[in-house]
């Protein structure tokens, strides 16, 4: 099967090995990842600071819009192989499962899109990223807790403030009681500026006070 569908490298384009999946042993070596330290504040949560009932944040990779490694996101929403987003996943919740990181969290939520964007699509990436968490550490994926607005603008080009302003009233809980007491992960592909993860977090708690929130993306630019 390998030989009639060769399967390549989504960073380099190398043909992969029986032994290699979605990366080659080279780029996997490679790959620009970014270290959990539960005593040390990282990018991620510096982003999320102001929020409140925030207990932790982590990102796997660092994204570099030059960078050959940005392919992997590429793959992932817009090139058809949304199953490399459970694979890094799967990677990144077996080495953050060494530390505190899922600790006392209840259900992965994975952001949602809009439903013009995953009729378009037709599946949404994070669900993939939140199925690979699944695989490593069992917990439970809660989908239709929340809802996503359709945006005034896309998010990708705009600026700082433009990103912030753009990103307000985008969510709404539905099913609260679900999520009540509860500490849950969210779940993205990228963070830029924490405005779009910042929206939904004030929308959750302001419609949970009791709610307690950890996030996990699958890349931060730098």
């Amino acid at each position: 099967m390998d030989f009639l569908l060769p399967r390549y490298c989504k960073v380099c384009g190398r043909r992969l090995s029986l032994s290699e999946s979605h990366l080659c042993i080279s780029c996997f070596i490679g790959l620009p990842t970014v270290e959990y330290d539960p005593r040390k504040l990282n990018r991620t949560e510096t982003l999320l600071i102001n929020e409140r009932n925030i207990i932790r944040a982590s990102s796997m990779l660092q994204y570099d819009k030059e960078s050959e490694y940005r392919k992997i996101l590429f793959h992932l929403k817009y090139w058809g192989h949304p199953d490399v987003g459970s694979w890094m996943a799967s990677i990144a919740a077996d080495r953050l499962s060494k530390t505190v990181f899922f600790e006392g969290v209840d259900y992965i939520v994975p952001l949602p899109l809009t439903r013009k964007r995953l009729r378009k699509r037709g599946f949404n990436q994070c669900m993939y990223i939140a199925e690979g968490i699944k695989e490593v550490t069992g917990l439970p994926v809660i989908e239709n807790a929340v809802i996503r607005h359709e945006e005034r603008v896309h998010q990708a080009g705009l600026g700082l403030f433009q990103r912030w302003s753009n990103a307000q009233g985008l969510f709404q809980v539905i099913n609260p009681e679900v999520l009540k007491g509860k500490h849950i992960l969210l779940v993205d592909d990228v963070v830029t500026t924490g405005s779009t993860l910042c929206s939904l977090i004030e929308v959750l708690n302001d419609s949970i006070p009791d709610i307690r929130v950890s996030v996990f993306t699958l890349a931060i630019t730098m």
